[in-house]
């Protein structure tokens, strides 16, 4: 009987222990409860008066300095510790140098490039431009020599209409053929007619031009950024 007297004595000893937990757990809850509500509250609060501060400064929307002004004192107001910083995580930071290395690599690269490309298009122009002259140089110096198997011919188609005979026509075409052979780059035979040189010569500077023509279109489609310009082709022109 006292051993069972014992046990529940013990065990109400328990129960009263648990009983106490409960009412400091039910209590604490309690505070807690009012502590949250309290901060509701408080947060209305601040929200209402957040409310009613934007609600002046949108009302001097259509006035920056006011707006600015007003703006500026609601941050104050209502900010009262510095905002933290992010830190950016080391792998960003190691992946964004990575890349920079990266892009200044192959912009460095890209320049050597292009620096070698200009060098060797300036090259080939410069080329282009010494074979354009020695062309044209070449086609004056034709176009001369044909002038003067011209003058040369017309003197002595004067000369034949003066003397009127075929012994001296014959003679005066013997003079033409000599002179043509001096004023020309090339030696011509006694039965050639001054004309047929004349319309050598024409084929020749037309094939010399169409040869500078064709030097001019590569040099045009091989540097297409080149500022250089070929000089003018002064007096060539087509012999009448």
């Amino acid at each position: 009987m006292d051993r069972e007297l014992e046990q529940f004595h013990n065990s109400n000893a328990q129960l009263d222990l648990l009983i106490g937990e409960l009412r400091e757990k039910l209590d604490g809850m309690q505070a807690q409860n009012l502590d949250q509500r309290k901060r509701i509250a408080d947060q209305e609060a601040s929200r209402g008066r957040l409310q009613k501060e934007l609600y002046e400064c949108v009302q001097h929307i259509q006035d920056p300095p006011a707006l600015r002004a007003h703006v500026t004192a609601m941050y104050k107001s209502n900010v009262t510790v510095d905002l933290p910083r992010n830190e950016m995580d080391a792998n960003v930071i190691h992946e964004y140098h990575r890349h920079k290395e990266y892009l200044e690599s192959s912009l460095r690269y890209l320049h050597h490039k292009f620096v070698a490309d200009v060098g060797g298009h300036r090259t080939e122009n410069i080329k282009v431009m010494q074979d354009n002259m020695l062309l044209i140089k070449e086609i004056n110096t034709q176009r001369a020599h044909n002038k003067a198997a011209k003058r040369v011919l017309e003197s002595q188609v004067n000369m034949l209409k003066r003397f009127g005979t075929s012994s001296k026509h014959r003679r005066a075409a013997g003079v033409v053929y000599s002179s043509t052979a001096v004023v020309g780059d090339r030696p011509e035979t006694s039965h050639e007619e001054p004309a047929s040189i004349i319309e050598n010569n024409k084929a020749k500077i037309a094939s010399l031009r169409a040869l500078v023509a064709d030097l001019e279109g590569r040099l045009v489609s091989n540097r297409p950024y080149s500022r250089e310009i070929l000089p003018p082709m002064d007096g060539v022109n087509t012999v009448s």
